[in-house]
């Protein structure tokens, strides 16, 4: 799975694509190995039948994705999705500290669990216990509930052009069962791309 972090002076932007069209992207020039021991990158496969007991905790949303959009939350930068609406990858801003981390962590991984009463892979992308905070919310990405999206949605000051107050969400995690579009031989590969600018080195 392909997950960047750009640090540079006064700011730090990353971008996680979730799908494997940047799989042969070149990496070589990553950093990661600077700051993390080569032997702790990784993004660990983990079997728990139980796992998905803790989104039951969570609120489902009534709109998909998309149709939330603008209502329910916001979102830092445009979130890519292709034709069907699922997700394709998506940017957001943290602290340069908090990549590395979660890196050194192992917090990003992929859990194999069941829900709802089928077999779903659960991409984490923070901390356990972020992703199983049960003030999280869950949104399906398509009517065909195959796909679904948990976030975080943190308090910020915006207000929409009906002059609704909503928050920013922060993706915590994507719940799929679909293999062909979220494949395990791309999910599970660490690809991380990490550039430090001078000045923050």
């Amino acid at each position: 799975m392909r997950i960047t972090c750009e640090a540079g002076t006064g700011f730090t932007i990353g971008m996680i694509a979730l799908q494997p069209k940047a799989l042969d992207a070149d990496c070589s020039s990553s950093q990661i190995t600077h700051v993390v021991d080569p032997e702790r990158i990784a993004i660990p496969y983990v079997e728990d039948e139980t796992y998905g007991a803790c989104f039951d905790t969570m609120s489902m949303m009534e709109g998909t994705y998309q149709e939330e959009f603008g209502k329910s939350y916001d979102v830092e930068f445009t979130i890519d999705v292709d034709k069907n609406g699922y997700i394709t990858e998506f940017e957001h801003t943290f602290p340069l500290e908090r990549y590395i981390d979660l890196v050194q962590t192992q917090s990003y991984r992929v859990i194999c669990t069941n829900w709802r009463g089928r077999a779903f892979h659960v991409m984490t992308y923070g901390y356990a216990e972020e992703v199983r905070n049960p003030n999280n919310v869950i949104y399906r990405c398509t009517n065909e509930e195959d796909v679904f999206v948990v976030g975080e949605i943190v308090p910020y000051s915006t207000t929409s052009t009906t002059g609704q107050r909503y928050g920013m969400l922060h993706f915590r995690a994507l719940i799929s069962a679909r293999d062909d579009l979220y494949p395990l031989s791309y999910m599970c590969k660490p690809d991380f791309d990490l550039t430090i600018h001078a000045s923050e080195s």
